[in-house]
């Protein structure tokens, strides 16, 4: 009996982390980072922010502000500038979710 209630306790404090998906048509930089072009599965905890490749299977790690707005977006959405072929990324906004990240350089 002992055993299984820890052994809950235990299975209750693990977090699983919900992973989104953005796609980079270009080079892109978010903060310090810059990945290829690509479809990337982005996970986020706390201000940590995780990005791995769907095809190449490469992890990065950056960080980012969190925004929480009161809805959730309908989709998700890049905001960038171009700059020498690169996309310089601002923002995502991460659609099914309330979760905008904000990028410094």
């Amino acid at each position: 009996m002992k055993k299984t209630l820890i052994l809950l306790i235990a299975v209750a404090g693990l977090s699983f982390a919900k992973s989104y998906e953005v796609k980079f048509d270009a080079p892109a930089v978010l903060g310090p980072m810059e990945v290829d072009s690509g479809l990337y599965k982005v996970t986020v905890d706390g201000s940590k922010v995780t990005l791995v490749n769907e095809n190449t299977h490469k992890s990065f790690e950056t960080t980012a502000t969190v925004q929480t707005s009161e809805k959730k977006h309908s989709e998700t959405v890049v905001e960038s500038q171009i700059n020498s072929g690169k996309m310089m990324v601002h923002e995502i906004r991460l659609g099914g979710s309330a979760m905008s990240l904000e990028f410094r350089p």
